[in-house]
């Protein structure tokens, strides 16, 4: 039986709580500001209307994609990741697919008491995985940061809220 493997990083190499909030308010200002400045042009131009504002939501989500998928996914990452001076991988080490971000960003839209629960419960988890992390099988490590091992990816239940989840994780071998 070939079973899929993972890596994982010394816990001080993932990105901390206070990182992570860093990351994520410089985020949401880069893209807020993107979004108005890109805003107030059909605002200004364009009648009122439905067809008006399906443009200006068809801008949001362009922006957002772009941006949180695309940018993050690139070399260049997102301003939060340069200022943080982290970056995000996959389980394997490997950049995460764009299903995977956009899986990710859908979970961090979700509201501002989803974006709680969610920097909340890296506080506790052995690898600092926020919960959109869990859904997408990413980590946030800091950006020059090496594998610290590697271990079998194993399906792990968590009971969050109510809700039953299985997260794929990496195994990390005992500490000897």
């Amino acid at each position: 039986m070939n079973t899929e493997k993972g890596i994982y990083f010394r816990r001080e190499d993932y990105a901390s709580f206070w990182v992570r909030v860093l990351v994520d308010i410089v985020d949401l200002l880069v893209f807020g500001a993107v979004g108005i400045a890109l805003t107030i042009p059909v605002i200004v131009v364009a009648p009122s209307g439905r067809s008006t504002l399906n443009s200006i939501l068809l801008i949001w989500v362009v922006i957002a994609l772009s941006y949180f998928v695309v940018l993050k996914r690139s070399r260049f990452r997102t301003l939060g990741y340069r200022v943080g001076r982290v970056r995000i991988v996959g389980l394997d080490g490997r950049t995460p697919s764009y299903g995977s971000l956009v899986l990710r960003l859908m979970f961090g839209m979700l509201g501002p008491l989803n974006w709680a629960l969610d920097l909340t419960w890296l506080s506790n988890d052995p690898n600092r995985q926020a919960l959109r992390d869990k859904f997408a099988s990413t980590y946030v490590v800091k950006a020059k940061s090496q594998p610290d091992g590697e271990g079998p990816i194993i399906f792990r239940y968590y009971s969050i809220m109510s809700y039953h989840c299985l997260f794929r994780e990496v195994e990390v071998e005992p500490a000897r």
